[in-house]
């Protein structure tokens, strides 16, 4: 997985963190291609874990700092990714991790950034309570 420029929401720190986040699934996919150890994969998928946990807490904030209508839905997306990411590292205990396995949760943050986060982050803009940093591409 590779960052686009159409993942960009327009917020330094938040693009930031979905390039690192972005990072991490590249590494877990070259893991994967080298079928390094269970130990090396279910570590990479921790780091992702713990980035995607303090990613989805920060925008959570934010969201309720902001009193974005759609936190409970957007929040609940949050919820279903660390879940399937739960059980695709209990999957490297027991078998070999494909990358059809991670395909799922690189395509699925792919659409949510494109989507919720892009209408979370036009929300907060919109009512001027965040300044766009850059401007992001349509």
């Amino acid at each position: 997985m590779q960052w686009k420029d159409e993942y960009s929401v327009g917020v330094a720190e938040i693009d930031d963190q979905h390039k690192g986040i972005i990072n991490l699934f590249t590494e877990i996919d070259a893991a994967i291609e080298s079928r390094g150890s269970w130990a090396d994969v279910f570590f990479k998928l921790e780091q992702l874990r713990e980035h995607a946990r303090f990613h989805f807490a920060l925008e959570e904030s934010l969201m309720r700092m902001h009193g974005y209508s759609k936190l409970a839905e957007h929040a609940e997306q949050h919820k279903h990714f660390l879940g399937k990411l739960d059980q695709l590292q209990m999957t490297t205990l027991s078998r070999q991790v494909t990358m059809s396995t991670i395909s799922y949760l690189s395509t699925w943050y792919a659409e949510h950034m494109q989507t919720q986060d892009q209408d979370f982050v036009r929300y907060i803009i919109d009512n001027g309570k965040v300044n766009l940093t850059h401007l992001p591409t349509a």
